[in-house]
């Protein structure tokens, strides 16, 4: 096209192309277009292998961005291929200018001409920058499935304690009630917000025996000097040592993907599974004896499985009819 240009522009200035020659133009233009675009979407797709291949935590955050960019990537190299060169034979009539007319082309064209000549005239090093970036991303490659994001700091506290399961509604209450005057009584807390049992949607099966309290917290600026987050969280759990009560501390958004990808409230959990309650119940008690004293370890509960009351109501069908 640029040869074009200076052809017609020595000759007039202005020269109207048959429609034929138009259209010729059109479809050569496309399909020197084509290889690569077509070679820059493979590019783009590759690069996003890697968080193909993320599990856990950051398998659940990356994987819909990756799908969503590589399905757009691949539905625009289609349209590109297809749709466009239709438009341009719509839209692309009358009047043209020169690329060299428009003052942005002119400034990339200052910028990417020299690096280009450059990287050619010097071909083998330019290979061997590339290798040597390569070579340099295969450690990276071995590390994959290891921690890939550090864990965030969300500014508020997500305190979920457990009790026994046959607790009753009015002593839920009451543990909650009282948990929710201790944390406030610490001067970092802003506001707490507690609930017992389940919320009223379809989606959250909690027990009664659970509590989930959110706490947020002041500005730093207002904490008392020197402290920190973890400091808080541990004159928290000094003071909500309640008898029968297992504390558990994380954070509000965390706690919901480490729900969704594993179905356990906290960090680390270890499942056991089995076909018999009591034998299950009991191996996880040896578990626990086992991770006590581990550097790191908080809190370890063992989740209850029996020992919930129950009412079964058996109808006698013959006497709600009126017959014996």
């Amino acid at each position: 096209m640029k040869k074009l240009f200076n052809k017609l522009k020595r000759k007039q200035t202005y020269y109207r192309i048959p429609e034929l020659e138009r259209m010729r133009l059109i479809e050569k233009a496309s399909i020197q277009v084509s290889r690569g675009v077509f070679f820059s979407t493979i590019i783009i797709i590759t690069s996003f292998l890697p968080v193909f291949l993320l599990t856990g935590q950051e398998g659940k955050l990356f994987h819909p961005l990756a799908f969503t960019k590589t399905f757009i990537m691949i539905v625009d190299a289609l349209l590109v291929l297809t749709l466009a060169p239709v438009l341009i034979s719509f839209f692309m009539k009358g009047r043209f200018r020169p690329e060299t007319k428009n003052p942005v082309n002119r400034i990339l064209e200052k910028i990417y001409e020299p690096v280009i000549r450059t990287c050619i005239k010097w071909r083998k090093t330019t290979l061997a920058v590339n290798i040597i970036a390569l070579a340099i991303s295969i450690p990276m490659l071995l590390s994959l499935g290891k921690e890939f994001m550090p864990p965030l700091d969300e500014g508020s506290i997500l305190f979920m304690p457990v009790t026994l399961p046959d607790v009753s509604n009015s002593e839920a209450k009451r543990i909650l009630q009282v948990q929710d005057k201790l944390i406030k009584s610490v001067p970092e807390v802003k506001n707490v917000l507690g609930k017992a049992g389940r919320a009223n949607t379809a989606t959250d099966n909690s027990p009664i025996s659970m509590i989930e309290t959110i706490i947020l917290l002041k500005p730093q600026s207002e904490w008392r000097k020197g402290l920190s987050k973890n400091d808080i969280i541990n004159e928290l759990n000094a003071k909500l040592q309640i008898p029968g009560v297992t504390n558990g501390w994380t954070q509000p958004i965390i706690n919901r993907i480490n729900m969704l990808s594993t179905g356990i409230r906290t960090d680390v959990g270890v499942k056991v599974y089995g076909q018999n309650l009591d034998t299950i119940y009991a191996f996880a008690e040896k578990v626990k004896k086992e991770l006590e004293g581990i550097d790191g370890v908080k809190d370890l509960y063992v989740e209850p499985i029996t020992g919930g009351k129950y009412i079964d109501i058996i109808v006698k069908e013959m006497r709600l009819a009126g017959t014996d």
